[in-house]
């Protein structure tokens, strides 16, 4: 390893941290300057038994010691992140109150990373094939085709795909189910293979709404940046060297019209983890997308909190990972 990379990687390693550490600020300051004290939703309204008033009282009292709200912003700042070094990322208060914020996003997370982790790969895949496809045949009606198709996809609302698809497949053809993660009582009566079937035949209209709504920034991106590529000098010596199509596309176009891709593919492999709000919701998926919008609804500040620096941590460290990607995908990145 050189002095150079050496000295490149460490400065890409210290930015990395500097900026964890001001969005794990942000997100900290965000939430105190909300109205309110969070742990007050916990009290029952309209009465409740004693023994619920006890217990909400009890927990909220804890809440408040553990987050250390009657103490000022900046020990509450350090408490934060003492909390997070040590793993505790707070605890929720209305979505099954009480527990870990991590013991609620995990089941959630292992959903979310199936749908839009197999989406995302699926998606970037069928993206740049279509746009080289386009891109080589630039102005042709396969070219107008695949433009024509992916704008009006990209430019469709992600629910309105969603209802549309679940219209067509599930309710005009009664092919798949409507929504859900699984059926119903159905689920736990099957076997180990029955069970990951019946979990893939309710993946699959979820799956192709996400990749028909999220190939397309991928094909547009794709093609104009191989069309730019197309119009170099060096593309024009590789025709005159007599080089086949494939020769000129492998060897010459693809690497340097992929580099726009990869800083996508990074933005989108870093948002998996925040998962697909409008898809979850809509087919009644319990994943990280869902989760957040029960958050949202219920206020609770703690596990919205933990999920926004969950998916922000996961766009910055893919991003991290792109940028040493770089160097090697254009060494001209390290020695600048």
């Amino acid at each position: 390893m050189s002095a150079t990379y050496r000295t490149y990687l460490l400065r890409k390693v210290a930015g990395l941290l500097v900026t964890v550490l001001l969005i794990t600020s942000l997100n900290f300051f965000i939430f105190q300057v909300l109205p309110g004290d969070p742990t007050r939703i916990l009290l029952p309204r309209g009465g409740g038994s004693p023994t619920d008033v006890i217990n909400t009282t009890r927990l909220r009292d804890q809440l408040v010691h553990e987050w250390g709200l009657d103490r000022p912003v900046y020990e509450r700042f350090g408490i934060y992140l003492w909390n997070l070094l040590h793993g505790n990322w707070g605890t929720t208060i209305t979505y099954k109150a009480g527990n870990d914020v991590w013991a609620v996003i995990l089941p959630s997370l292992a959903n979310t990373l199936v749908l839009t982790g197999v989406g995302t790969v699926v998606a970037i895949y069928m993206g740049i094939k279509l746009g080289l496809f386009a891109g080589w045949r630039r102005g042709k009606r396969a070219d107008e085709t695949v433009v024509l198709s992916s704008l009006l996809l990209y430019s469709m609302p992600t629910f309105w795909l969603a209802i549309a698809l679940i219209f067509i497949f599930a309710v005009y053809l009664p092919l798949l189910p409507v929504g859900g993660s699984v059926t119903p009582i159905v689920h736990d009566t099957l076997d180990v293979w029955g069970k990951l079937a019946d979990r893939g035949i309710h993946l699959v209209l979820p799956l192709a709404a996400f990749i028909l709504n999220e190939h397309a920034i991928f094909t547009l991106i794709m093609r104009n940046s191989l069309i730019e590529e197309l119009s170099e000098d060096y593309m024009t010596t590789a025709r005159a060297k007599g080089l086949s199509e494939r020769q000129q596309l492998r060897r010459h176009a693809v690497p340097n019209a992929r580099l726009p891709v990869s800083t996508l593919v990074a933005l989108y492999i870093g948002w998996i983890l925040s998962g697909a709000i409008v898809i979850e919701v809509v087919f009644g998926l319990n994943g990280v997308g869902n989760l957040t919008y029960e958050a949202v609804v219920n206020r609770d500040y703690p596990l919205l909190s933990a999920i926004f620096l969950v998916g922000t941590l996961g766009v910055i460290v893919a991003n991290a990972i792109l940028d040493v990607l770089y160097s090697y995908l254009d060494p001209r990145v390290t020695e600048a």
